[in-house]
């Protein structure tokens, strides 16, 4: 077990990252808020089990079996990753077989390396126009990118991929913010493109970059 309190300037979220890495590793450690693990010892009452640890969901931490995975896959449509139960499974499943148990991943796009909390499994074609088929092709369907913008631009199509790989960004907007953002994608290639995965970028480009 962590009791959760308030951590000294110099030692801030160490042993919450510690906890997240043994987890991650298969160790069973539960996560409880200091107040409410007084209050059990104080006055008996039990003490509720935190769902996150060091920003992340504590289901993504846990690999969920394929059963699982494939469980949640045959729910067709959009689903919330974060705020659903299958969601955080299937979540939880595609983040294993993209970053293992590491607890820092490249962003496919900006190419930034970030701590998990800010990384996701995107969906390469979008969730809701997947077959069921497609949403089971763990190897190929997803990517990891950052929630530091990348995601977000990808999914609205202010970004693309194109043929072996390269980053393409939408040049409709004449917005010099987003001018000065687009800069860091200039000349990248999204190391996420291969054969397998590429009918599902194809998809992107022609769907829905805004080009």
């Amino acid at each position: 077990m962590l009791v959760r309190g308030r951590w000294p300037n110099d030692e801030f979220g160490a042993k919450e990252r510690k906890a997240a890495e043994l987890i991650r590793g298969g160790h069973p450690i539960s996560i409880v808020a200091d107040f409410d693990f007084r209050r059990l010892l104080e006055k008996g009452r039990p003490a509720k089990v935190m769902d996150r640890v060091a920003g992340e969901p504590i289901e993504w931490l846990n690999a969920p079996s394929r059963k699982n995975f494939e469980k949640a896959a045959t729910i067709s449509g959009p689903l919330d990753f974060v705020h659903t139960a299958l969601g955080r499974v299937e979540q939880g499943f595609l983040r294993h077989k993209l970053f293992g148990k590491s607890d820092e991943a490249v962003c496919a796009l900006c190419g930034r390396r970030l701590p998990l909390s800010l990384m996701v499994a995107a969906h390469i074609k979008s969730r809701s126009e997947c077959s069921r088929m497609e949403r089971l092709d763990a190897e190929n369907i997803v990517f990891g990118v950052c929630l530091l913008g990348c995601d977000v631009l990808y999914e609205r199509g202010f970004i693309s991929i194109g043929p072996k790989g390269k980053i393409h960004t939408a040049s409709v907007h004449g917005s010099k913010a987003l001018a000065r953002l687009f800069a860091i994608y200039r000349g990248r290639v999204c190391p996420a493109w291969k054969g397998t995965s590429a009918k599902y970028f194809e998809w992107h480009l022609v769907r829905r970059f805004q080009g």
